[in-house]
């Protein structure tokens, strides 16, 4: 299965530059992903207490998806179970003849500030955008941009880009 190929390294990079600025991942933060990333990636979907049904079950997320087709599953996470604030870009949006407004009238809400679906599914954006980066920039240049000059070597670093080019 493809996902076995890029998990590992979608995992090093999220720890190291999935947090806000493209700066390390709280532990806690990373483990809350991965809990429901695992999930979409495997098909299983992800389930919550507070509604029946599973968002993305039998629709597993491979590898090769695109930032729309992610901000395609963003706006659908949002009507199956919306976040007290819709995300700013995905405000005006219809997705199953509902359009997305910046403060739904109905619930139940996701009252995990996004940590239900919207951040999962944008880690998974930005690792996509990186391998693209690194099609594009090349691996020295890619590392440089997100550590700054040469610092990635030491960090370990090496082993993400390396890791992430072979799951493309």
């Amino acid at each position: 299965d493809g996902a076995q190929e890029w998990l590992a390294p979608f995992v090093i990079f999220t720890a190291r530059f999935g947090g806000k600025g493209e700066s390390s991942l709280s532990r806690q933060n990373l483990k809350s992903v991965l809990k429901q990333v695992f999930c979409l990636v495997s098909g299983a979907g992800v389930t919550t207490e507070k509604r029946g049904g599973a968002f993305g079950k039998g629709r597993p997320i491979g590898l090769g998806i695109q930032a729309e087709q992610v901000d395609a599953l963003r706006a659908e996470a949002q009507v199956w179970m919306p976040q007290k604030r819709a995300p700013e870009d995905l405000v005006g949006r219809t997705v199953g003849g509902e359009r997305i407004v910046k403060q739904p009238d109905r619930g139940p809400f996701d009252t995990s500030n996004g940590w239900l679906l919207n951040h999962p599914l944008m880690k998974i954006r930005l690792y996509c955008e990186h391998l693209d980066e690194l099609k594009e920039m090349g691996r020295e240049a890619t590392m440089r941009r997100l550590t700054g000059d040469g610092a990635w070597q030491a960090a370990g670093g090496d082993g993400a880009a390396r890791g992430g080019e072979s799951g493309g």
